[in-house]
């Protein structure tokens, strides 16, 4: 045996119920047992004493890490939960301010849209109220083609109405391109309000939205969880591109509305213009007729005074004639006398049939009574010629003056009584 103290063991047996907490089954029978020596039992106490001591150290760092994790986490997620409210707050805040701001502008568009169809349908009447004018015009052109003969002229008349057909035609012409372009206006206009609308739509609903999760908090009713929303949609906008999207709105119906705004003075601007043009235009046509209609009057006054003046020519031509035709018949007899004294005298006999102062006489009274018939005949022709040239130019003076008798009854009683009209409705109408 050596110094080193032996331990005596027996073979490790497993204990059965048999077996008494001594070693000794029931039965009697001696049976091995573990034997430890008290410097095992000392340090097995101690190593449980240091594993109990560990583990309550342990259990306790744990307790005070939990304790420090929750008061952390609650107060992490209080702050948390502070700083989204704020964050809701600021959010809703801004929410309400471009939701402000895109009403108003949404407001102005409105009114904007109000203010160009009042405008367009001023020009549309405006439109409307050339027609008048140009069927005046053109039909009085029309009646003063009945002119007859030498009034039928291309006067200052004809000239200022023609020029007053292409005017209303180009101002009609006019009036329809500021119609479209106020049509093309009020498509961009109509264009930004419905953006202007469907954004304060959207934030109208996005405004409840916020709101109402700013009014939700740990005591509110019926919450849930909704793993499916604990996410960052790629696709939805950041707020640069948000506030990019309403001030690109606003900014576009800001700039439409400076042109609706030029495109209503413009629309007012050819609507005075064309209305001053025209109105000067018919007072120009209506001093052309009143000019005209006092030269016609005029001339035909002095061709009823020339016309006055032929028939008492004619009468007194007529007198004339009569006279020279009386003339001629008074030298008939004294011719007749001559002609039977010469032939009387012709039976003298013989030395009796002398050449006497007698004969001399007779023949020279029968020719100067020739001369006088001639000279007469000759001066009735002559009268009778005058007489059917006063008689043609009475006939002429008297188809001039119904000539101008139907002229002023085109002008003065068809043109300018229908222009009358015109000027009364024109002021009806203030255009």
């Amino acid at each position: 045996m050596t110094s080193q103290a032996m331990k005596y063991t027996i073979p490790s047996t497993k204990y059965t119920p048999e077996h008494t907490r001594y070693g000794m089954p029931q039965n009697g029978v001696t049976l091995p047992a573990t034997r430890y020596t008290t410097h095992e039992w000392t340090g097995s106490n101690s190593n449980q004493y240091l594993r109990s001591s560990t583990e309550r150290t342990s259990s306790q760092n744990l307790r005070l890490e939990s304790e420090r994790l929750r008061c952390e986490t609650a107060d992490r997620t209080r702050r948390t939960q502070n700083d989204i409210n704020v964050k809701l707050q600021d959010r809703i805040e801004n929410i309400c301010y471009w939701k402000t701001e895109v009403d108003r502008q949404l407001q102005k568009t409105d009114q904007e849209v109000a203010n160009l169809m009042a405008s367009k349908k001023q020009l549309e009447q405006a439109h409307v109220a050339t027609q008048l004018p140009h069927e005046v015009a053109t039909t009085c052109l029309k009646h003063r083609e009945g002119r007859l003969s030498i009034d039928l002229v291309h006067d200052d008349v004809e000239v200022q109405l023609l020029k007053e057909v292409e005017m209303i035609e180009n101002v009609q012409a006019l009036l329809q391109q500021r119609i479209l372009e106020s049509d093309r206006q009020l498509s961009e206009l109509r264009h930004c309000k419905n953006n202007l609308e469907n954004d304060l739509k959207d934030k109208c609903s996005s405004y409840g939205l916020d709101s109402r999760c700013a009014g939700l908090n740990n005591g509110s009713l019926g919450m849930s969880l909704h793993n499916n929303s604990v996410k960052i949609d790629p696709k939805s906008a950041t707020p640069q591109s948000y506030e990019s999207f309403s001030h690109d709105n606003i900014t576009n119906a800001e700039k439409q509305r400076v042109s609706s705004c030029r495109q209503r003075e413009l629309n007012e601007h050819t609507m005075h213009q064309t209305s001053n043009d025209l109105q000067k235009q018919a007072e120009n046509v209506n001093e052309s007729f009143r000019i005209r209609i006092q030269e016609m009057i005029t001339a035909k006054t002095n061709l009823e005074e020339n016309l006055n003046q032929t028939i008492l020519e004619i009468g007194s031509m007529n007198e004339n004639v009569a006279a020279l035709k009386e003339a001629i018949r008074l030298k008939d007899s004294p011719m007749r006398v001559a002609h039977m004294r010469l032939n009387t005298r012709a039976y003298r006999p013989n030395i009796e049939l002398v050449r006497d102062p007698v004969q001399y006489g007779l023949v020279e009274e029968v020719a100067q009574i020739t001369d006088s018939v001639e000279a007469l005949t000759a001066k009735l022709n002559e009268s009778l010629n005058k007489l059917h040239n006063l008689e043609c130019n009475r006939k002429h003076l008297e188809e001039d003056i119904a000539v101008k008798t139907n002229s002023l009854n085109i002008d003065q009683s068809q043109c300018l009584r229908l222009r009358k009209t015109l000027v009364w409705r024109r002021h009806e109408i203030n255009f």
